[in-house]
């Protein structure tokens, strides 16, 4: 892809779950469109809000 004006993102797959830094600024675009908040009283633990869930939802990615 050398000159094709594309630039090249790396990501990596952790135990099943998406990693590097595709991984990570993925998570935070998520945060930023209000889908994923952190759960009340703690400082590393994310959950699904509402808006998230439609709109994941509008992807086909079911979480049921």
């Amino acid at each position: 892809m050398k000159g094709s004006g594309v630039r090249k993102t790396t990501a990596r797959s952790c135990y099943g779950h998406l990693g590097g830094k595709l991984g990570n600024r993925l998570f935070e675009r998520l945060i930023e469109l209000g889908w994923f908040e952190l759960e009340e009283g703690k400082s590393t633990v994310y959950k699904v809000t509402e808006k998230g869930y439609e709109e994941l939802a509008k992807l086909g990615v079911n979480l049921e």
